[in-house]
């Protein structure tokens, strides 16, 4: 009886503690549900502070800070733009702008929310207890602030007159929040509170786009609302991919980033607007084999468009031609320059419309057959060759191009010699076709300076500006194999080992030779920052030094599904081991 009292008490003990912890520091499993609606942006980390570690301590975020990539971004209008947000809310919170405030409030499970993007106006909430809040450069300054309550809770607004920036912040319940305006602020509490109004959950764009994730957030989730975004113009002027006419067909998009020793995942889906359609069906995986083991990158798409086949083969294969550059010293005159004509030109009529001579387009019979083919799939594949004791880098491209209905090798062939015979010559020299024989069966060539092999094995047609590249892509195809049908519309592979990066480097310098005014060679130091402030050079500065960033970066790769209402995509940075 008495053991039967005593573990009742002791039972009825830990069932008052528990309810006492749940008290101080509630148990929040979806923080979404304490933010208000009508947000941009909601981004959740499981651990805020030691991410915000990792970054800082690591070796990537020190060559950055020393590089030319760094330099470069520093003079951008973005990071001004950003740099003046900060200094204003530093402003408004009484505190120094080199103060390290970011560290001080990271706190363990934390989120926030943006809901302008122009003004940069958010609310941020992170688990904290009252001693680590309370070391915080805000928390020693609230005197400074104005105090105000909502519901039993109390929080602290500061206005800066100058700026006309906003800086709130408030500690309830073991977690600090911190935001631009006094209003989220406010409605952030009511929510720690028990409160329920309409919070990021009730939100369409947000409530769709987390049923598609595939399991809960792990280090870092990220929700866009793009239907907002994407019109904003802020948007369109910040956004580094440049792809607002493809973006405009998504209401919202979800990310979540898993992290190992090993490697970085992002799974991503993104949710298409009503009545947007699916742009690709098939499966790219078996194209994906086709590709040698020494390919920098491989890509591969599904439905291309027969207009897309024709220009990657132009631009990767057949409009080789070098093209004169000009490099202009010295700034354009600013005097109008009027063409007003010569005396020569007194006995020209001109109420007659010129004569324009109709051009004729020698793709034309290529891009027929392309057509009629009815591609069903690209694939691009490139190599490099730099022997140790050659100056320049050799870039070798192949793609193949699966089809519905077999290729017609002779036609084929025909169509590109008429396309390239008007740049290379008046006659038949260079644009005639040449069998060969080799371990994979027979290919054909041009006989002339040109670089360019060709291949027809069934509805697969294989082109490529070296022989060895052929012959490896011809050598990995395997007709009985069978792959798992799943779906991939897009996969690409990127290669980034120290022998690449070697290769890569030696490129961008060669590149950037020509535009130096000294025509002095290349140094190791040309991603350092330039001590008369100049801008360091394009390539063989800004983007060698974000090369040199991710140089543990060994594999990088990407599959996209389109599942018609959303696209998945899956990508996966490999780390070398140490």
């Amino acid at each position: 009886m008495k053991k039967s009292l005593t573990w009742s008490a002791i039972a009825a003990a830990l069932a008052a503690v528990l309810w006492a912890a749940a008290q101080i520091v509630p148990a929040h499993t979806d923080l979404a549900a304490l933010f208000p609606d009508n947000a941009l942006l909601y981004l959740e980390a499981k651990d805020f502070r030691t991410l915000l570690k990792d970054w800082n301590t690591s070796a990537e975020k020190r060559v950055w800070l020393q590089g030319a990539n760094y330099q470069g971004f520093s003079r951008s209008r973005l990071f001004q733009r950003l740099s003046q947000a900060q200094d204003e809310f530093s402003a408004a919170a009484s505190i120094r702008p080199d103060n390290n405030l970011l560290s001080s409030v990271a706190g363990s499970q934390s989120a926030l929310a943006l809901y302008d993007i122009g003004n940069i106006e958010f609310v941020y909430l992170t688990r904290m207890d009252q001693a680590q809040v309370e070391a915080t450069p805000l928390w020693q300054v609230r005197d400074k602030f104005g105090q105000r309550t909502e519901g039993s809770a109390q929080f602290y607004v500061h206005q800066d007159q100058q700026s006309n920036r906003t800086a709130a912040f408030a500690a309830s319940n073991g977690w600090l929040v911190l935001s631009t305006r006094a209003d989220l602020i406010a409605a952030v509490l009511d929510r720690l509170q028990g409160a329920h109004p309409r919070s990021l959950p009730d939100e369409p764009w947000y409530a769709d786009a987390l049923k598609q994730a595939i399991g809960p957030a792990d280090d870092l989730r990220m929700v866009l609302n793009l239907e907002k975004l994407v019109p904003s113009p802020y948007f369109r002027s910040y956004w580094v991919q440049r792809n607002i006419t493809e973006m405009k067909q998504y209401r919202a998009a979800l990310c979540d980033l898993h992290r190992t020793p090993q490697s970085y995942r992002e799974d991503r889906v993104l949710l298409r607007k009503p009545g947007a359609t699916a742009t690709a069906s098939g499966n790219v995986q078996p194209l994906l084999v086709l590709a040698p083991d020494s390919a920098v990158f491989t890509s591969a798409q599904a439905s291309p468009d027969p207009e897309r086949v024709l220009a990657e083969l132009r631009e990767n294969l057949l409009d080789l031609k070098p093209e004169q550059m000009r490099v202009a010293w010295s700034a354009p005159s600013g005097v109008a320059q009027e063409n007003a004509g010569s005396p020569s030109m007194l006995e020209e009529r001109i109420d007659v419309a010129p004569v324009i001579v109709a051009q004729s387009d020698p793709y034309k019979p290529l891009r027929t057959l392309i057509a009629a083919a009815q591609p069903a799939a690209l694939l691009k594949v490139y190599t490099t060759r730099s022997p140790q004791d050659e100056m320049f880098v050799s870039i070798d491209r192949g793609i193949v191009v699966p089809a519905a209905s077999p290729w017609n090798q002779d036609a084929i062939q025909n169509a590109i010699a008429n396309a390239l015979r008007p740049g290379l010559t008046a006659s038949q020299l260079g644009v005639v076709w040449v069998q060969h024989f080799g371990t994979s069966g027979n290919y054909s060539a041009l006989d002339g300076q040109v670089p360019l092999y060709l291949a027809v094995r069934e509805n697969q047609l294989f082109v490529a500006t070296s022989e060895s590249l052929l012959n490896a892509l011809l050598s990995h195809r395997n007709p009985s194999a069978q792959s798992k049908p799943d779906g991939l519309t897009y996969a690409a592979v990127f290669r980034h080992t120290p022998r690449e990066q070697q290769t890569f480097h030696k490129l961008v310098s060669s590149l950037d030779t020509a535009n130096r005014s000294n025509n002095s060679a290349p140094t190791p130091d040309d991603d350092a920052q330039d001590g008369n402030g100049q801008t360091p050079p394009f390539f063989s500065g800004n983007i060698a030094s974000l090369g040199r960033m991710f140089v543990h970066v060994e594999r990088e790769s990407m599959q996209e599904k389109d599942e018609g209402t959303q696209v998945r995509q899956t990508v996966v940075y490999q780390w070398q081991h140490p």
